[in-house]
């Protein structure tokens, strides 16, 4: 009676799941086709964002695309109250870091603002973040890693203006000095908001930064001018 109360379900097909996403529902997630290491975007890559605008992360692992059934999980863990999402992300994320974090010292999940963080109750990048600590072996910092101001939505936004919405958005009031870290997040899209993060940690000492993420938003659904 215990196992049934407790038992886990597969957020996707609701049945039983030892934890997250069952393997059925886990192999019909969109993945990235051949994604490159250094923007996560499938290869051959027609329009770089690391030619458009300097990168500060040295590496981008996101293996799934931003696309359907995935899209609508990610909006309800963001938006929709569905916090167990996170945990199920994180296990799904952490296989496929393994290798790709060999030698990451810490994770640094993205942090929200505190007037976010109050109006969504929890901060979806931490909850992912959780569960990869083990995979990776490596602790999760929170404390000190801030963000000054709270951004507007950059839904639909441009590459352009998602830069310059996050430019100088994060505060690090801790020693990171020497640190190779992971900065976790759910999508990348741009890449401002995680370039701007390492900005910071870089500045405040950090060794080496990479950029780690449930999913990465395809090339081709972007605008012209949108990268």
């Amino acid at each position: 009676m215990l196992d049934w109360l407790i038992r886990e379900t597969c957020p996707s097909c609701g049945g039983v799941s030892g934890a997250g996403f069952c393997g059925v529902c886990a192999a019909d997630l969109p993945r990235t086709r051949d994604p490159c290491p250094g923007c996560g975007l499938s290869r051959p890559v027609a329009r770089c964002p690391r030619q458009a605008a300097a990168w500060k992360v040295a590496a981008v692992v996101a293996p799934f695309a931003y696309a359907p059934p995935l899209d609508h999980h990610i909006q309800q863990l963001k938006y929709g109250g569905a916090r167990s999402l996170g945990k199920a992300f994180g296990l799904l994320l952490a296989p496929e870091l393994r290798g790709a974090c060999t030698g990451v010292d810490a994770l640094v999940p993205v942090p929200l603002h505190p007037t976010r963080l109050r109006e969504r109750g929890y901060n979806q990048a931490i909850e992912i973040a959780w569960p990869l600590r083990h995979a990776v072996g490596a602790p999760v910092l929170l404390r000190g890693v801030e963000r000054r101001h709270a951004s507007p939505s950059q839904t639909g936004g441009s590459a352009v203006q998602r830069r310059a919405s996050v430019a100088a958005a994060f505060r690090i009031a801790r020693s990171v000095a020497g640190l190779r870290i992971a900065i976790v997040d759910d999508v990348i899209t741009t890449g401002a908001t995680v370039n701007a993060l390492a900005t910071a940690l870089l500045a405040a000492g950090a060794a080496r930064c990479i950029a780690v993420a449930v999913a990465r938003t395809p090339e081709t659904s972007h605008q012209p001018g949108n990268r």
